[in-house]
C-alpha cells in the first residue's frame, strides 16, 4: 500500500478506528485475499464498486486475532455504515490514485 494510505488509516476519525486498524494491520500481513477484502465483502463495497466479491473464490484464513479485528470493524460499520463505508470509499479512492500514479 501507499503512504496516504497509511496516512488515512493514522489519522482516521475515531468511528473507523477499528476499521483503520484492519485495513492497516492486514496490510503489513496479509497476503491476498485479507480480512480487510472480506470485510469490503460483507458491507457490500465489492459488489458496488467493482462489480463482484473480492473473496469469492477464496477467502481468507481467520484466526482469533483476524476475527477480532474484523468484528469490530463490523461493529463500526453496525453502528455507522454510511461514515464507515464512505470512509472505505476514500481510503479505497487514495490507494486506487496513487497506485494509478505508480503504474504511469
Amino acid at each position: 500500500m501507499t503512504e496516504k494510505f497509511y496516512t488515512a488509516c493514522e489519522n482516521a476519525p475515531e468511528y473507523v478506528s477499528d476499521t483503520a486498524h484492519l485495513f492497516s494491520w492486514c496490510e503489513g500481513n496479509y497476503d491476498f485475499p485479507a480480512p480487510s477484502s472480506l470485510f469490503l465483502d460483507l458491507i457490500g463495497y465489492s459488489e458496488e464498486q467493482l462489480g463482484e466479491d473480492l473473496c469469492r473464490d477464496k477467502k481468507p484464513s481467520l484466526k482469533a486475532l483476524e476475527i477480532d479485528l474484523l468484528a469490530k470493524a463490523l461493529t463500526e460499520y453496525a453502528n455507522r455504515p454510511t461514515d464507515v463505508y464512505e470512509w472505505v470509499e476514500e481510503l479505497m479512492n487514495a490507494y486506487n490514485e496513487e497506485e494509478e500514479l505508480a503504474d504511469a
